[in-house]
């Protein structure tokens, strides 16, 4: 048996390893694909020894042990071929043999997470554009995969077959100039291909231009979106990242009252940042006193909290905090009373605005998403419409797209009543960035037109005042003296 299984030819043994491996690649072009994203995406847990699975660690203390016996094993053999004087394994037919292996279970792994993992590729897209990209995923990944199967059943077979024979001397090339033409050229030209290619398909999905593109700014911050649709003017309002107010203006609109509050709220908060700063050694001496009555066998964290605070004030690191929260709020200040001036900043069409937690998207209906980010950079990701932009703090950035399926076609063609559209970040933003989304909906147009009429306006036109009703008695047809013409405009200073 053992003369039969080292007297195999090279020729027999590599159609052997080839028909193994399409055995395992067959399945591939079957596979199935399913939804990658749950609408409930649980919080990390930290390491907890009492919370691990303990099935996991049995798995690997089994894999030490037997690599552990491995090891023993070719120690036993090393020490017998010094007491025998001769060899006891063959290590260049274990060699040999290890690298068929290697290439059968590499290739039934490689099929396996295909099969297995495939099925969590995206379904069909859902945007006009989407099929451009998956055809680009599609070549690229093909053309990569050949490559990758051709070169690694050469590199296992070349380590079999020309394997340290006895009598047989390796051939030795100094240098050739074809197989340098050919390993050059061939690669150049295939990556020329996908790289024009690629090119190509990101121009016509971003330089296209779609006059009939309805805008809809997306605003992202630690950690959470909000989405900002124009008002009945169809225009979007000024905003500045110096007017953002996270309790009462979090996107930072132009909104004159709001902006005006922001800057008292600023300039009083100055005025106590300085008052603190006037009163530290009144402060170091309450809190000397404060800690001196502590002990910390007795009080543990609040004694070394108070102590670590009576530190920074001697050292000076409390007062240098001070100012420079001061000159951060003195520049906001300034900047703030330089725009208030500004007609074009504030000409009220912010306040007709909608700010809303959910994105809602008519099918067929071209948009360009504005984006806009608070603090760090985001990416806003939206899988199922093959999308994805970078969104960058003081930066404009922009993507268009059509929506080309609605939610309930999603839910019907993936038989999940639960699936939904989300627009994820994909960029490590923070803690919480897991769970950073803001769902879309995608609907008719009578459904968005019912949904948007519902959305609250950023600032709501005040209601004029009922007339009070007249006496009884009165004459309700006398006109005053004091009525006003048909064609003038009350004020403030007008009445009745």
């Amino acid at each position: 048996m053992k003369k039969m299984m080292f007297g195999w030819s090279g020729a027999k043994l590599f159609l052997l390893a080839s028909l193994l491996l399409t055995a395992t690649l067959a399945p591939l072009s079957v596979f199935a694909q399913a939804d990658p994203a749950s609408d409930v995406i649980p919080a990390p847990k930290e390491f907890s020894l009492s919370t691990s699975d303990l099935v996991s660690y049995a798995y690997w203390v089994l894999a030490l042990l037997v690599l552990l016996v491995i090891v023993y094993i070719f120690n036993i053999g090393a020490a017998s071929e010094k007491l025998t004087g001769r060899a006891v394994i063959n290590w260049t037919k274990v060699n040999a043999w290890m690298s068929i292996i290697f290439l059968v279970a590499g290739s039934a792994g490689v099929a396996y997470e295909l099969i297995y993992h495939g099925k969590l590729l995206l379904p069909e897209a859902a945007s006009a554009h989407g099929d451009s990209i998956d055809n680009m995923f599609n070549w690229t990944f093909g053309i990569t995969f050949v490559v990758f199967v051709v070169t690694e059943v050469l590199l296992f077979y070349f380590l079999f077959k020309y394997r340290q024979k006895e009598g047989q001397k390796a051939a030795y090339y100094f240098h050739n100039n074809q197989l340098e033409i050919i390993w050059t050229i061939v690669p150049a030209i295939v990556l020329t291909f996908l790289v024009l290619r690629g090119y190509s398909t990101w121009h016509n999905i971003t330089q296209t231009p779609e006059p009939k593109a309805k805008q809809i700014e997306i605003f992202g911050y630690q950690f959470g979106w909000k989405a900002r649709y124009a008002g009945d003017d169809n225009k979007f309002g000024e905003a500045n990242f110096n007017f953002i107010d996270p309790a009462t203006n979090e996107l930072g609109l132009a909104i004159k009252p709001s902006v005006i509050a922001l800057r008292d709220t600023l300039v009083a908060d100055t005025g106590r940042l300085g008052k603190d700063l006037r009163t530290l050694p009144a402060i170091l001496k309450q809190k000397a006193d404060q800690l001196s009555k502590m002990s910390l066998a007795a009080d543990g964290k609040a004694y070394t909290d108070l102590e670590q605070e009576l530190e920074d004030i001697r050292n000076g690191n409390k007062a240098s905090e001070l100012r420079k929260m001061m000159k951060r709020k003195g520049v906001q200040i300034q900047r703030i009373n330089a725009t208030l001036a500004s007609k074009d900043m504030f000409n009220e069409a912010a306040n007709d605005d909608k700010v809303t937690t959910e994105i809602h998207l008519i099918k067929d209906q071209p948009y360009t998403f504005r984006y806009r980010a608070r603090d760090v950079i985001h990416s806003a990701y939206m899988p199922y419409f093959r999308a994805q932009m970078n969104v960058v703090p003081g930066m404009l950035t922009s993507f268009t797209f059509t929506p080309t399926k609605t939610t309930k076609q999603m839910q019907d063609e993936e038989k999940n009543p639960e699936f939904q559209f989300y627009l994820f970040c994909a960029k490590i933003c923070g803690s919480a960035h897991y769970n950073m989304k803001i769902k879309i909906v995608v609907e008719s147009e009578s459904e968005y037109n019912a949904w948007i009429e519902k959305q609250k306006r950023v600032v709501e036109p005040v209601q004029p005042e009922a007339p009070a009703a007249p006496a009884a008695g009165s004459d309700t047809t006398a006109t005053p003296k004091t009525a006003i013409k048909s064609n003038q405009k009350p004020s403030l200073a007008m009445g009745f």
